[in-house]
């Protein structure tokens, strides 16, 4: 009877349509469950009180009076938010928090003994304490404030406690360094290939002090050597050592105007091994063969003793190319001569046989005493950028090349193209308007990499380019080789960046131990903690940059030029052309009724009709401080003479 009684409600349970899946949060008291299946399912105002974006949960989909489906919560499974971060806000002797937590509107009761001397307005990180599952009324306490919003460098402090980055190293880390010094590379380098002789140059910011990278070239009958050489942090640090660990947890160096937090300490990265001009270091040097037509023919890895002869500026050696500088070496003036020329001859390979990413406008910030954002400048791409950029891309195509016929699990970075649920609409749209369009061609990295350069070479089907590099999915880790679309190559790794890049640092560590013999493979489950920990430092600068940015374009006047950059069913986001800053514009702002084509990202009423990468005019229309969102609305000379006359 007991197991009939257990097959019954087995059985009822599997009539009830219940599934698991993800809490999905909204500018509104409803939300969505994103279910294993793939689907989202509604989940009304008053489901949503129970729980938190992120939390798991199991549903059952029922229908509501208006005979929709929606989520009715069955079962609380477990929630990823512990801590987090907000400000405290009072009303008369209640004290709250407003959580800074994508998709929730909602705010936590903080007890009086779990206060911590807050005040209001000041921005704090919080525990929970009671999750709203039971009672609906979710509760916190205060671990630490942050400061108030008026602080000076606020914006930064904030997105670093938000996001759990590590700025104080550990005391232990401290006796490890002190082992340390010029003389423990003089000892390693007796070991080591002397290439001391080879004219290196390295090519950086003028401010740089951890260089990662140096470059040396010769003709040859066959084309060109091309020697590059990579910092080799491995070497000098002891595997399992406090040093690694930290910066294993710390994933990736952090660089912002007048910050830097760095993933190695800077006697490592800016001194013992760094490639300064004149210093003897330890790196990996990858001796390439370039054919005359930019093919990468042969390459060797050598671990070796070298010395920068000189480090250049990406203006200083720009300037050179266009003026000579007398101050330069016959020697090295001619080998700067040929770098130049393998550079371009690479970059012609590249964009005939793969895939090269059209040159895009960057921006930087100016900040003032303050830390608040005086300037938004252009950077300029120059040709010593790209020097740098086509040395180190073929250097990490043979890496990737050598630990793919090791056959041992390590760390590539792979693309897989168009994301998987624009792939179907993208593919109906090529099909109806590409000629000779093979249907799901953009699916392999061969057709994909055909479709590419046909639509990017024509101006009149400059729109089809831009559908597809706008739903273009991103990059991830993975441990075997797998394509890279967006490059429009079969494999790709990163090992250029050891100094800066976790990953680049354990690929170092691994092929030293390749080149003995030694398959030390890398775990898969590291794979996912340097993700996570590398997305929390973009996670921390794209924060500071929003808030710092949102905090700029309060104060312009006027209206501003800027190009469509996304294509929404409510409107569309807008990027500044002059300094970059992006926000949103609200159909539901603009007279008349829209239509939305989403295979076409295309917006339409009766006379007007929006697209990616149109020109439109716009100004201000409101900065949302909570969540550090811009919104513009569309330039109207007639509604904007009718409220300066009102005004006046």
């Amino acid at each position: 009877m007991l197991n009939q009684l257990k097959q019954l409600k087995q059985d009822i349970k599997e009539s009830r349509n219940l599934m698991e899946g993800t809490v999905k949060g909204s500018p509104n008291k409803f939300g969505f469950v994103s279910l294993d299946s793939g689907k989202d399912v509604y989940l009304p105002a008053e489901e949503m009180e129970k729980v938190l974006p992120g939390d798991r949960i199991e549903v059952e989909i029922v229908k509501d009076n208006k005979n929709k489906k929606v989520a009715k919560i069955e079962r609380f499974i477990s929630s990823p938010t512990k801590y987090f971060c907000g400000k405290y806000i009072t009303k008369g002797k209640t004290h709250f928090i407003e959580p800074d937590i994508a998709g929730m509107n909602r705010w936590f009761f903080v007890p009086p003994q779990k206060r911590k001397n807050a005040k209001n307005k000041d921005l704090v990180k919080c525990r929970i304490t009671q999750h709203p599952f039971k009672t609906g009324n979710p509760q916190a306490a205060i671990l630490e404030v942050i400061g108030q919003e008026q602080d000076t460098g606020i914006e930064f402090n904030y997105a670093c406690t938000k996001h759990d980055i590590r700025k104080v190293w550990p005391d232990e880390i401290e006796s490890e360094l002190a082992q340390l010094t010029e003389s423990t590379i003089e000892e390693l380098a007796g070991a080591y290939t002397d290439l001391t002789e080879l004219s290196f140059i390295t090519i950086d910011s003028h401010s740089t002090v951890d260089i990662d990278d140096a470059i040396h070239v010769i003709k040859t009958d066959n084309g060109w050597k091309l020697n590059v050489a990579i910092a080799d942090p491995s070497a000098v640090i002891q595997k399992g050592s406090e040093i690694e660990k930290e910066a294993l947890k710390r994933a990736s160096s952090l660089y912002f105007p007048g910050q830097h937090i760095s993933m190695l300490p800077d006697k490592i990265a800016g001194d013992l091994c760094s490639l300064k001009e004149g210093a003897l270091r330890l790196a990996k040097v990858v001796q390439i063969d370039v054919s005359p037509t930019g093919e990468l023919l042969d390459y060797s890895i050598v671990e070796a003793a070298i010395k920068s002869k000189k480090k250049f500026s990406y203006s200083e050696l720009s300037h050179h190319y266009e003026t000579p500088s007398a101050n330069i070496s016959p020697e090295l003036s001619d080998m700067l001569t040929e770098l130049k020329l393998l550079t371009d001859t690479l970059l012609n390979s590249r964009k005939t046989k793969a895939l090269v990413q059209a040159d895009r406008k960057d921006y930087f910030l100016e900040l003032d005493e303050q830390q608040k954002i005086s300037d938004i400048k252009i950077r300029m791409t120059t040709p010593a950028h790209k020097i740098v950029e086509e040395a180190m891309v073929a250097t990490n195509r043979c890496i990737a090349d050598f630990l793919v016929k090791q056959a041992v699990p390590s760390i590539f970075v792979t693309h897989q193209g168009l994301r998987s649920d624009r792939l179907d609409a993208v593919n109906k749209v090529l099909t109806e308007s590409l000629p000779g369009y093979q249907a799901n061609a953009i699916s392999e990295l061969e057709g994909f990499v055909q479709t590419v350069q046909t639509v990017s070479a024509s101006d009149e089907l400059n729109p089809l380019q831009l559908l597809i590099s706008r739903q273009l999915d991103k990059s991830v880790l993975a441990s075997e080789a797998k394509p890279h679309f967006g490059m429009g190559l079969k494999q790709y790794t990163t090992f250029t960046s050891p100094l800066r890049k976790a990953q680049d640092y354990l690929i170092h560590r691994q092929i030293s131990a390749l080149l003995q013999g030694k398959k030390e493979p890398i775990d898969h489950s590291r794979l996912t903690k340097l993700a996570e920990a590398t997305q929390a430092i973009r996670n921390t600068v794209n924060d500071t940059e929003q808030w710092l940015k949102c905090q700029f374009i309060a104060k312009q006047q006027g209206t501003f030029d800027a190009t469509v950059l996304r294509v929404f069913s409510t409107g569309f986001q807008v990027k500044l052309i002059d300094n970059g800053i992006e926000g949103f514009v609200s159909t539901k702002e603009m007279e008349g009724k829209y239509s939305f084509n989403q295979e076409r990202l295309l917006i339409t009423s009766k006379g007007r009709s929006f697209e990616l990468d149109q020109i439109v005019k716009v100004h201000l229309k409101n900065v949302d401080w909570s969540r550090k969102q811009v919104q513009f609305a569309l330039f109207q000379e007639k509604a904007l003479e009718k409220s300066e006359e009102t005004a006046s």
